[in-house]
């Protein structure tokens, strides 16, 4: 019986020196590997950082289209004006600047690709003649002008 008794304390002390020595190789091993933090961890830091880069450049990138698209959007406004203005500046009668001015607040409002922009046809005149002429003789609109009878 002495001889099972002292194998069953040969066991527990191999079990202490064994648990002894895992605590102790556990503790030393990452002070043998140089106390750096293992490769993987260095690979996660750089993917971090890296990332975070890529973050930055694509906020810049949005900032910099939202500042582009404003001025785009500004420079046309300036354009609409500049237009109405020259509509109302040098259209020659009311009619004309008020077909104008129509014409430019269509172009303003959204439509749809299937929808046509008709033609104003209220109040069509013919054309008038601005050629010098004298008092009794055919404007150059006129179907007789420049034709000779005999």
């Amino acid at each position: 019986m002495e001889t099972s008794e002292n194998l069953w304390i040969a066991v527990v002390i191999a079990l202490a020196v064994g648990f002894v020595v895992g605590i102790i190789v556990a503790r030393l091993a990452p002070r043998i590997s140089g106390g750096q933090p293992s490769s993987t961890q260095a690979q996660l830091e750089s993917l971090q950082l890296r990332f975070e880069e890529y973050q930055q450049e694509v906020a810049s990138h949005f900032n910099t289209t939202a500042n582009l698209v404003t001025r785009l959007n500004r420079s046309y406004q300036d354009i609409q004006e500049h237009l109405g203005q020259a509509a109302v500046d040098l259209a020659p009668d009311d009619m004309t600047r008020q077909r104008l001015l129509a014409a430019l607040e269509q172009e303003n409002e959204p439509q749809s690709s299937r929808e046509r922009i008709e033609p104003v046809f209220d109040t069509l005149e013919p054309p008038r003649d601005y050629a010098t002429k004298s008092e009794d003789g055919p404007g150059m609109l006129s179907e007789e002008f420049g034709v000779k009878r005999k």
